[in-house]
């Protein structure tokens, strides 16, 4: 790194710098990365173009480095850079220092940027640091993604000992049981509940269930499924120990609970692919002893046959837009079953989610189509009576604008959103008086599901909405991005979410 020669130059204009910050340093542009010299105080007495851009401040020579950084650093973050600027002598770095920057339309953007001191300053620089800054977002989400394959990877790898193991017939009876367990806890956590009382009934009830999900894990050595079900306890276990409770304590369960639903989804699906017919010829298969005699699973065969691995359907972690379709026409598969609703989805885009955002796109996708198949999709006879199909339908598109910003829409065909009965909700939780909910008009009502405090103490499984609408928003809001609610009652629902382009 060509550092050297910038130095004989810092100590002569430093007066000037700080009396009238120039526009532009030419004697630095000419590298990449973002170069700021620093003073024995800490100010900054020059930099070029790329650190301005790079920090999204255009005002930074003259400025203490701690005040560039504190609005878009956390304390964790501020104390490593101070411990970094301390040393002396052999070169180091702080890796992976996560930023919150404006966005291109102003709102925060996640960052990941490598800091760096280049090393023993040359003599005639005197009390001078050179603070270089190196934009590693894209390869940050890469790694992140690498390690979301591999531990999905290393799922299919127990699930297929477990398999074998302890053959077809047990390890489906523990995948029913594991799938009972979860259906009890999220029939537990919609039950209405006020006093506290009912709440601790409600964390002790949903901790013997998942109690249940952990010691299957253990029996069938699923690494992730056990670590989902024990982060998902202690997170109940952290409530319990609370002195009171309200419904809105009850929200960030919905997070934990989304991660062993993924784990738990990765199960059932590859179960399903393995053994078609597991409960079926039990009496052939068994031999004298109780092992179940096992052919080759067919999705082992198929990837015999193809030489890749089986198709992941797996919903954790950010996986590549054809893996992320596949998993999300599994999942869509999976809760209609589970609801009794058929529906299918069609899909548009995909191949457009930019790696940066495929994360979100996931995470959104995963409450929308939950949402639209339990509170929106018709039963078939409804949709029968209707006119409609039997069959509900979904649409999943994304289309990527030229400046890299992103444009996610979701639509259902079922039963939209009624504002009168948003409302009524509303008025019915304290979220709002009478008066003010009859001046709202149906666009601005039905944007009332998003609320925190429309969905506190609703338990009615009816209603046009559900938690994860929650999460949704707090996704969107976490990536600077917007999103917009339309429905025509009786009909659809359509989402539409505005995604920032990528930080550079």
């Amino acid at each position: 790194m060509k550092v050297a020669a910038w130095f004989s130059s810092v100590g002569r204009a430093e007066t000037e710098v700080l009396e009238a910050p120039p526009a532009r340093d030419t004697g630095l542009d000419f590298v990449s990365q973002g170069v700021l010299v620093l003073d024995s105080r800490g100010h900054v007495t020059a930099a070029n173009d790329a650190a301005r851009s790079l920090l999204r401040n255009t005002r930074v020579v003259g400025a203490d480095w701690r005040a560039i950084l504190k609005p878009i650093a956390s304390e964790e973050a501020l104390a490593r850079l101070s411990d970094l600027l301390q040393e002396r002598g052999a070169a180091r770095r702080c890796d992976e220092i996560e930023l919150r920057v404006p966005g291109a339309d102003g709102t925060p953007a996640t960052v990941w940027y490598r800091f760096e001191t280049p090393g023993a300053a040359p003599p005639e620089a005197g009390t001078h640091r050179v603070l270089v800054i190196t934009d590693r977002s894209d390869a940050v989400q890469q790694s992140r993604e690498i390690a979301d394959l591999r531990a999905e990877l290393q799922s299919y790898g127990e699930i297929l000992r477990a398999l074998l193991r302890l053959g077809a017939t047990r390890f489906a009876t523990a995948v029913r049981r594991t799938s009972d367990a979860m259906e009890r806890i999220d029939a537990i956590l919609k039950q209405p509940a006020r006093e506290q009382t009912a709440f601790r009934e409600k964390l002790d009830a949903t901790l013997e269930a998942v109690d249940r999900i952990r010691r299957e894990a253990v029996l069938l050595r699923l690494t992730s499924l056990e670590i989902a079900a024990r982060s998902f306890e202690d997170a109940v276990h952290e409530l319990r120990d609370r002195a009171s409770l309200s419904g809105s304590d009850f929200l960030p369960l919905a997070i934990k609970l989304d991660a062993l639903l993924g784990r738990l989804a990765l199960l059932r699906t590859l179960t399903r692919n393995a053994l078609p017919d597991a409960t079926a010829g039990e009496a052939a298969t068994v031999t004298d002893n109780g092992t179940q005699i096992l052919d080759a699973p067919r999705f082992l065969a198929e990837a015999g046959r193809t030489g890749a691995p089986p198709v992941d359907a797996g919903i954790a972690g950010a996986p590549a837009p054809g893996r992320l379709q596949t998993a999300l026409a599994s999942l869509t598969e999976h809760i209609g079953e589970e609801q009794g609703r058929p529906v299918r989805i069609e899909f548009n885009g995909l191949d457009a989610v930019p790696a940066v955002h495929r994360p979100l796109v996931k995470n959104v996708a995963i409450q929308l189509i939950r949402n639209a198949i339990i509170h929106g999709i018709e039963p078939p006879e409804a949709r029968e009576a209707a006119g409609k199909p039997s069959i509900g339908t979904l649409r999943l598109s994304f289309v990527r604008q030229a400046n890299g910003a992103g444009e996610l829409r979701f639509q259902d065909d079922g039963r939209g959103i009624d504002p009168v009965r948003v409302r009524r909700t509303a008025v019915e939780h304290g979220l709002l008086r009478p008066d003010e909910a009859a001046a709202l008009s149906d666009r601005q009502a039905i944007k009332l599901i998003f609320k925190s405090g429309y969905v506190r103490g609703s338990a009615d499984d009816s209603a046009p909405t559900h938690r994860g609408l929650l999460l949704v928003r707090r996704y969107v809001d976490a990536a600077g991005g917007r999103i917009a609610l339309a429905s025509d009652p009786g009909h659809n629902t359509r989402f539409k979410v505005l995604l920032p382009p990528p930080a550079h």
